[in-house]
């Protein structure tokens, strides 16, 4: 089963192509009052449900939020901008943007320890616990942890969690995950079709994708099978690496709902380094009577993931 997710992985970042394609062609067939445009017109509609995990046509209705939580998930590329500059003022910067997002409840990936961040934004979440890449920031008190390590993997990567006393006395149980990346990256690929041509340096692109989606698949499992099993309701945030039509996607959608497809507009990208593609691989998710009320993507110029910033609330 791994191995044929792991086939169609790549398969998944099409879909949008595909829509467009289908778009184009349907729009010249009805041009030319041509019968196939029909044809075009359904395949459309087929598609329209799985888009719209990719793409919500919305314009939020400005609200007063009422008692919420702020939450935010960021891939901060090692405190590091993405030409691996190695820059204090790096660190400083992507700490005050970190502090000035405003919210209740940092998630971090990608982190690398001892750095001046800890202590800039300990200053603002007084709480925070962390272990493998991954730290977890809050204002409010945890009262419980852990972290959870994937199979097979002895230790090295897995994912944490925390649970917060908030205000109202309510405990909110959240996770913080870093899944194994698709390993894509603009720079390489453009090097290695200059060296070895495009055809070559897609099949290498495929096959790399390929081979990392297998141990992401595990991942999911584990993931879900541990949030299953949790006695209460969880936010998952985090950096997935995959795509909204991916299997991890459709396999978390069986036990919590996507912020983005909730209260989210337009394409939602927050990948930043395939421009040609929106990448939306950074996801929150809520579940039990945890909604998302608000869901943005903050622009930013060092990390090449942009932060997720996400208020939740009870209903």
């Amino acid at each position: 089963m791994a191995t044929d997710i792991s086939l169609l992985a790549p398969m998944s970042l099409l879909l949008p192509y595909l829509v467009l394609y289908h778009v184009v062609w349907s729009m010249m067939a009805t041009a030319h009052l041509h019968p196939s445009a029909l044809l075009g017109g359904i395949l459309l509609a087929l598609l329209w449900t799985p888009m719209g995990s990719w793409m919500q046509v919305r314009t939020p209705a400005p609200q007063v939020l009422g008692t919420h939580v702020r939450t935010a998930s960021w891939n901060v590329h090692h405190w590091r901008n993405r030409t691996w500059t190695e820059d204090s003022a790096t660190v400083r910067e992507m700490a005050e943007f970190a502090v000035g997002l405003d919210v209740d409840v940092l998630a971090l990936q990608d982190v690398r320890r001892g750095t001046s961040a800890e202590s800039r934004i300990s200053a603002e979440l007084a709480h925070r616990v962390e272990a493998y890449d991954l730290a977890l920031y809050s204002r409010y008190p945890i009262v419980q942890w852990d972290q959870v390590d994937y199979p097979g993997d002895s230790g090295r990567i897995g994912f944490i969690w925390a649970d917060l006393l908030l205000p109202e006395g309510d405990t909110m149980r959240v996770v913080n995950v870093h899944l194994v990346s698709t390993d894509v990256d603009l720079r390489e690929a453009q090097s290695e079709q200059a060296k070895a041509g495009w055809w070559q340096s897609a099949k290498l692109l495929l096959r790399r994708m390929v081979r990392r989606a297998q141990p992401r698949s595990v991942q999911v499992e584990a993931l879900a099978e541990w949030w299953s099993a949790s006695p209460r309701p969880v936010v998952v945030l985090g950096d997935f690496n995959d795509s909204p039509t991916s299997a991890s996607h459709r396999r978390l959608r069986e036990l919590g709902r996507d912020s983005f497809m909730q209260s989210g507009a337009g394409w939602g990208s927050t990948y930043r380094g395939l421009r040609v593609v929106p990448l939306r691989i950074d996801w929150v998710w809520t579940s039990g009577p945890w909604v998302a009320l608000e869901h943005r993507v903050v622009k930013q110029k060092w990390s090449d993931h942009n932060p997720v910033r996400v208020a939740i609330s009870s209903n």
